[in-house]
């Protein structure tokens, strides 16, 4: 008898444990619920389409974007965007070049026979180490061209093969037409990382 006893009593802590272990199962379900939710909100996915953003980014490329950034955050000239078009139905990836205010201009300092053109912010000429290949085209806005409020100016870092806010049917990006920065790139995996 008296051993039939220890038995059930050995037996008791047995089941607690079991429901302990409940307990934080139902709270890491919960947990992650919350988190994906979060993160459907926060994070979004972008597959990359078109040559407009070589040579840093290719056809294919998948990238996460925070979609707070563009809606609470502030932008920063360089930054790589989402952007939706006013007119499409589709998402393009661009650079941010000029911020709400700026001065942006176009100016061929090539020679007599190659038109090449250099970026003017607010006067300043820029260096642009990031794009494919000296810019050719300057689209067909009139320049000097300041970027509207709430609006931002972008171009791809593939000049000659961009449509951007050089041309009168993309112009600047509305605050609200931002869908999110890029802030890392999960493919290739040769490129993984977060985009400084």
């Amino acid at each position: 008898m008296e051993q039939a006893i220890e038995k059930q009593e050995e037996q008791k802590p047995t089941r607690r444990k079991k429901e302990k272990k409940g307990m934080p199962m139902l709270l890491q379900l919960v947990l992650l619920v919350v988190v994906i939710v979060v993160l459907r909100n926060v994070m979004g996915t972008v597959l990359v389409k078109g040559s407009s953003m070589e040579p840093n980014f290719y056809h294919g490329d998948f990238v996460f974007i925070n979609k707070l950034s563009t809606s609470f955050g502030t932008l920063k000239k360089g930054d790589i965007v989402i952007c939706r078009l006013n007119d499409e139905k589709k998402n393009i990836i661009k650079r941010v070049i000029g911020l709400p205010g700026d001065v942006i201009d176009l100016r061929d300092n090539g020679d007599e026979e190659d038109t090449i053109y250099s970026l003017y912010i607010n006067g300043e000429l820029v260096k642009e180490d990031y794009i494919k290949a000296p810019m050719d085209t300057k689209g067909n806005i009139e320049y000097p061209y300041t970027v509207p409020e709430n609006s931002y100016f972008v171009m791809g870092d593939n000049r000659n093969a961009s449509s951007d806010s050089r041309r009168k049917s993309v112009g600047a990006i509305p605050k609200e037409n931002l869908m999110g920065k890029v802030v890392f790139r999960l493919y290739p995996f040769s490129s993984i990382g977060f985009i400084k």
